[in-house]
């Protein structure tokens, strides 16, 4: 990351760590809501809040960056350039499916 001097690199590792985060948290709650008589709503908050953070930043990352939806410039319509998949649909039917 660091040799490549690449913004994206970065934000690619905050989508993972959040991911992390989410899960960790929503797995101590599950742990705290099985053993304990009165869980505190403040883990719940934390997890349910980390869940939403992470959701909402991974599928950005994943239909603008990953995929290239909405890129205008791009020589496949509202795709990044470069396609492992030559139809195009299947990456439309892919991110439809994501949601």
């Amino acid at each position: 990351m660091i040799e490549e001097r690449s913004l994206d690199q970065g934000y690619n590792g905050v989508k993972y760590l959040l991911t992390v985060i989410a899960v960790s948290l929503r797995t101590a709650y599950g742990y705290e809501v099985k053993n304990t008589k009165n869980p505190t709503s403040h883990l719940k908050v934390l997890a349910g809040s980390s869940s939403i953070l992470a959701a909402v930043f991974c599928t950005y990352w994943d239909f603008v960056h990953d995929w290239g939806l909405l890129n205008k410039t791009s020589k496949n319509r509202w795709l990044r350039d470069k396609l492992l998949i030559p139809q195009k649909k299947v990456y439309f039917i892919a991110m439809v499916s994501r949601i």
